[in-house]
């Protein structure tokens, strides 16, 4: 009992809608990015931008999805169900990208979001043949990012990667005991979203 509660509140601390935050946040925090330079104010509000276009929204269309009764679960367990709710966050994604692009000391951050918007559609079409794990694609992204990031511009992230690769054996751990998920439906989705974004962040 008490394991299955830890394994729900880590899939809740680690939901894939709140990545893309966490990792702007941390970027925000590191000497290697630029946003320590900039006024608070202007940090707060390109993460309001991103939290609202990132979590709020796609969760917003989720409830929506749920109240007309195109999905039967907020959390999306039926695999028939994850199109549309996958599609909006593909679409959500893409347009915070489309925000960001011409903010220069959100550059890096763009290109992550684009990588998140293809791995979302990826996912998507993926999600025809198999359920993957959208959490796993979700740490497996911030862990390449800051590997693409490394091989790309000689970045000391060290602690950074290693710290999504710790994580993503702590969310699969709490995906298999929550039975949502087989272990190929886990490690493929991990792979998927270092191998995706890492080579992205490779190519800039």
């Amino acid at each position: 009992m008490i394991e299955s509660r830890l394994a729900r509140a880590i899939s809740y601390v680690f939901h894939p809608l709140l990545i893309p935050s966490c990792i702007l946040a941390l970027m925000m925090t590191l000497d290697n990015f630029q946003y320590r330079s900039l006024p608070f104010t202007y940090n707060l509000a390109l993460f309001g931008v991103v939290f609202l276009t990132t979590v709020l929204f796609p969760l917003f269309l989720i409830w929506i999805l749920y109240h007309l009764r195109m999905i039967s679960s907020v959390f999306m367990v039926n695999k028939e169900e994850r199109f549309y709710p996958i599609f909006a966050i593909s679409v959500f994604y893409y347009l915070t990208y489309f925000i960001l692009k011409g903010v220069h000391p959100a550059t890096i951050f763009s290109y992550y979001m684009l990588g998140a918007t293809l791995l979302a559609i990826l996912s998507m079409m993926m999600n025809f043949y198999r359920k993957i794990s959208l959490h796993m694609i979700g740490i497996g992204s911030f862990t390449g990012l800051f590997l693409g990031l490394s091989l790309n511009f000689g970045l000391n992230l060290h602690v950074e990667i290693f710290s999504g690769i710790l994580a993503s054996g702590i969310i699969g751990f709490a995906r298999l005991k929550l039975n949502s998920h087989h272990q190929t439906e886990i490690y493929s989705g991990f792979v998927m979203g270092v191998v995706v974004m890492a080579t992205l962040i490779t190519l800039l």
